[in-house]
């Protein structure tokens, strides 16, 4: 990909389009979507109605493959092979197959007794005991045989296994959250106000590394929004998320109505309001705003109960108001903060919904900001007070209006003086872009380490 290049990741699914909109950086040699997106619906109709799988593309399971499964899940009482051999009647053309065909599952006619449409049929990839099963669908997963003691244990597993690639819940009530998370296990949320990109999807990789199961809220808060703000226009892409939310492995989604949230109106008679940052930086600008984002965050997190809640770290003060929830309101102990590095493009334009705003001009001039704060914050010798100048003469010459540019402690967010040590600080910047009688606000920042 050349030198300058940051990283490149192609997949055919990218190339040929057959997912969703590719990255940014993907040539899409042939836009195969539509194609994909009819023949996934044709397949779901056809299993749906019973036409799918028949016996041309089934086969039976075959003794030690039966055994494993009635070692794994003795609670389903399945008979042995030589009883699933005498029950299925063969029709006097149906004759054996030399070879099964890899990856698919049993017929309707050749299904044990005491099994559901519900489970997913499986055959044994290692020897009678390990637990290794293959789903039929080709993915492997790992299962741990169920004690004598427990039973009922397999059956869960089993149940777990088919939903896990499509049972993806959509929850759009408290009430439908509350009785799935009695059934969840380990939770991270991860909470948006929908029209997702890559860096949303990047949180939920993040997500995924720290828990079972993760939940992704879907909610565009009025209570964040100032009358003059861009709520009425702000991008919903409802049906186009949650097929992305589908891909990633997610395995519920909470998009609740503003009645569900604020059943009173909003903002409601009771708010969370931020002090430690009241007049710095992003709430000066949007002294509204972080009031809105900590009650329906800490609205969200009682609802779903998370084990952990993922943010990006793009949004510094939000990241601070959160944390700081978290410990003052003493829910730190049931439920953990992880930040997510701040998804970029090539070109280093931190990742935004609102990027969706950006005419052409607007788009070329944009990367200036990321290019700004690095070099600035790289610059030997550098001071809070010469990061502020820099980035000011920087942003500037790129025509960009500025509104604020702030060196602060992660923490309390505090300016810092001008002279002053830059280790521990984040760096963060908001600017106007304007173009033809358009205009996009945009946010970014960098984390200068503790030395």
């Amino acid at each position: 990909a050349g030198g300058e290049v940051a990283g490149q990741v192609l997949v055919c699914d990218d190339l040929l389009g057959i997912h969703g909109s590719p990255p940014s950086f993907v040539k899409l040699f042939a836009d195969l979507g539509e194609a994909s997106a009819n023949a996934y619906t044709s397949y779901c109709s056809e299993v749906r109605s019973g036409a799918f799988p028949g016996a041309e593309y089934s086969r039976r399971m075959k003794p030690d493959e039966l055994r494993a499964l009635r070692e794994l899940c003795p609670e389903l009482g399945l008979p042995d092979a030589a009883q699933c051999q005498e029950n299925v009647p063969m029709s006097g053309d149906q004759k054996p197959k030399e070879e099964a065909r890899p990856g698919v599952g049993a017929s309707r006619s050749d299904v044990p007794a005491g099994w559901t449409p519900a489970m997913p049929m499986i055959r044994s990839r290692a020897a009678v005991g390990t637990g290794v099963l293959e789903l039929a669908n080709g993915h492997f997963t790992s299962l741990v045989k169920a004690p004598a003691s427990a039973p009922g244990n397999g059956l869960r597993a089993l149940s777990q296994l088919a939903t896990s690639g499509s049972g993806m819940r959509v929850l759009e009530t408290r009430k439908e959250v509350h009785d799935w998370r009695r059934s969840a296990r380990r939770v991270a949320l991860v909470p948006t106000m929908g029209n997702l990109h890559e860096g949303h999807l990047e949180l939920i990789d993040e997500a995924r590394r720290h828990a079972d199961d993760v939940i992704v809220s879907i909610f565009v808060n009025p209570a964040q929004f100032a009358p003059h703000e861009d709520l009425d226009r702000y991008p919903r892409t409802f049906q186009r998320d949650l097929e992305l939310l589908r891909q990633r492995g997610t395995a519920a989604v909470f998009a609740p109505t503003p009645a569900e949230v604020y059943p009173h109106g909003s903002p409601g008679g009771t708010v969370v309001v931020p002090r430690f940052v009241e007049g710095k930086s992003e709430d000066a600008c949007r002294p509204h705003f972080f009031t809105g984002v900590a009650t329906v965050c800490l609205k969200l997190f009682n609802a779903c109960r998370p084990d952990v809640v993922v943010f990006g770290q793009k949004d510094a003060m939000q990241c601070a108001v959160i944390s700081r929830m978290l410990e003052d309101l003493m829910l730190d102990l049931d439920t953990s903060l992880v930040v997510a590095p701040t998804s970029r493009e090539v070109d280093g334009l931190a990742r935004s919904s609102r990027n969706s705003y950006l005419t052409a001009g607007m788009r070329q001039a944009a990367p200036s900001i990321y290019s700004a704060l690095t070099h600035a914050t790289g610059t030997p010798g550098a001071t809070p007070g010469s990061v502020r100048s820099m980035v000011r003469a920087a942003l500037e010459r790129a025509g960009m209006e500025v509104s604020y540019i702030s060196v602060a402690d992660p923490r309390e967010m505090a300016e810092k003086a001008d002279d002053e040590s830059l280790a521990n600080s984040v760096v963060s910047v908001a600017c106007l872009l304007q173009d033809g009688g358009k205009e996009c606000r945009l946010l970014d920042n960098v984390v200068v380490p503790a030395a």
